[in-house]
C-alpha cells in the first residue's frame, strides 16, 4: 500500500531509446524516440493523504483516495459499435469495480507504450490475476477508435487488457497527470503522464508515477506486481 513517485529531472536529451528490458519484451523493431523531454513541464507528481479533495485547486489523487463514480470513458471499439451503442461512456464505477490493475500511457501507436508498456502487462496477466486481479486496463488520452485499432494491431501483445479512450483528457486532469506533449507530435489537446495504479472497488491503493512520460521504471508491471 505504497505510494510511489519520482521528482522530474532535468532534460537531457532530445531523443530516447528503449531499455534493453524493453527490447527484450518484443520482436526487434527501430528503437524510435519516445518523447522530448522538453514536452515536459517540471511538476510534483505525489499528494498527501487529506491533503485536500478533487474540488481543492492544485490536488492529486494519492493512496487512500476514491475515484469519483461519476465521470466516465470511452470504451475502445470501432465507430459502427459506437453508433450502435448511442457512443455509451463507461462510468468508472464500472471500470474500477473490484480490484484493477490500471496503468496509463501518452498515446497509442507511441514508442514505450506500444514496445514495451503494453506488452508488459500482457505478459503477466496470470500474475496479476495470482494476486487476486480482476481486469487489467489501459487508459490513454485518446479516441475510442483509435484504441481499438491499437490494441487490435498489437494482438497477443495486448490480450488480457481492457483499452479505454480519455476522450476529453478529463481523466487525465481529475488525476493531476495532465501534461503538454504538443512537442512530441501529439496534437495541441493535453496528454497523461505515465503511471500505474492497483484501485480496489474504487480505492487506490498503489500509485506509481514516472518522472516523464518517456520513462518506464516505477510503473512497469514488475514494480507494481512487488508493490502489492
Amino acid at each position: 500500500m505504497v505510494e510511489r513517485s519520482v521528482k522530474p529531472s532535468a532534460p537531457s536529451s532530445m531523443l530516447r531509446t528503449l531499455s534493453t528490458r524493453a527490447a527484450r519484451l518484443v520482436a526487434p523493431r527501430a528503437a524510435a524516440a519516445a518523447f522530448p523531454r522538453t514536452a515536459f513541464p517540471a511538476r510534483s507528481f505525489s499528494v498527501g493523504i487529506g491533503a485536500g479533495n478533487y474540488n481543492t485547486p492544485g490536488f492529486e489523487p494519492s493512496v487512500g483516495t476514491p475515484v469519483p463514480a461519476a465521470l466516465g470513458l470511452q470504451k475502445a471499439r470501432t465507430w459502427d459499435e459506437a453508433v450502435a451503442d448511442g457512443f455509451k461512456i463507461t462510468p468508472l464505477s464500472e471500470v474500477f469495480k473490484g480490484k484493477v490493475a490500471l496503468f496509463v500511457v501518452p498515446g497509442a501507436f507511441t514508442g514505450v507504450c506500444e514496445l514495451a508498456h503494453v506488452p508488459s502487462f500482457a505478459k503477466n496477466v496470470a500474475a496479476f490475476k495470482a494476486k487476486g486481479v480482476d481486469r487489467i486496463v489501459c487508459i490513454s488520452v485518446d479516441t475510442p477508435y483509435a484504441m481499438n485499432a491499437w490494441k487490435n494491431l498489437m494482438g497477443k501483445n495486448a490480450e488480457g487488457i481492457e483499452f479505454y479512450g480519455d476522450t476529453s483528457g478529463a481523466f487525465a486532469k481529475l488525476m493531476g497527470k495532465n501534461m503538454d506533449l504538443s512537442a512530441a507530435a501529439l496534437g495541441t489537446q493535453e496528454r497523461s503522464n505515465r503511471y500505474a495504479a492497483i484501485i480496489e472497488d474504487g480505492v487506490i491503493k498503489i500509485l506509481n508515477s514516472e518522472a516523464d512520460a518517456g520513462e518506464l521504471k516505477v510503473s512497469s508491471d514488475d514494480e507494481i506486481l512487488k508493490s502489492m
